[in-house]
């Protein structure tokens, strides 16, 4: 009896630690494809829990993926471009499931910041021919300024907020969204 509860239990224990890893490597297999098209340092990562993390190596920071969205339906990076004086990175991304889940998070970096981010905000909105009425608020820790520009992104909403040398910029349609990725990034 001894004996055949030695060979049981390995083998039992060998065949749940199979069964797990074919139950994750099926479970990863969506974070597999996505990550194809992206480059060394930024990628998607899936906890057990099914929970999406979007990880940027390259621009240091991360953030949790709304858990509405049901996951990641297509993702694409852009590496750091100048375009009109100002220099920065894009990740855009869209949800599976739900209305407001295509998102844009751009990452510019700023010498010195000569002015207030709401100044700044309208400076960018002017060069790039964008519309907007700007206000202040606070999420989380940081102080934002945000706006909805109806003309040329059909009513998306786009939050700024700096952390150190870098300001942030994210476009939704959902302001909810946004701050639920904005407080739950490292930033």
């Amino acid at each position: 009896m001894a004996r055949v509860k030695k060979i049981v239990i390995p083998g039992v224990i060998v065949s749940l630690l199979i069964l797990g890893g074919i139950f994750y490597w099926q479970n990863q297999q969506d974070v597999r494809e996505l990550n194809e098209s992206l480059p060394e340092g930024v990628r998607v990562v899936k906890s057990s829990t099914g929970e999406y993390r979007v990880v940027s190596k390259i621009d240091g920071y991360e953030f949790r993926v709304p858990e509405r969205w049901r996951g990641i339906k297509k993702i694409n990076y852009l590496p750091e471009r100048t375009e009109a004086e100002y220099t920065g990175s894009s990740i855009e991304l869209e949800g599976k499931r739900g209305g407001s889940r295509i998102v844009s998070i751009d990452r510019f970096k700023v010498e010195q910041l000569e002015s207030n981010l709401i100044a700044w905000a309208r400076t960018f909105f002017e060069t790039f021919g964008l519309v907007g009425d700007f206000e202040e608020d606070k999420i989380g820790e940081f102080e934002v300024v945000k706006t909805q520009e109806e003309i040329h992104l059909v009513g998306m909403y786009v939050y700024f907020f700096k952390k150190n040398s870098v300001i942030y910029t994210i476009t939704c349609g959902s302001e909810e969204f946004i701050q639920e990725i904005i407080v739950s990034g490292e930033w």
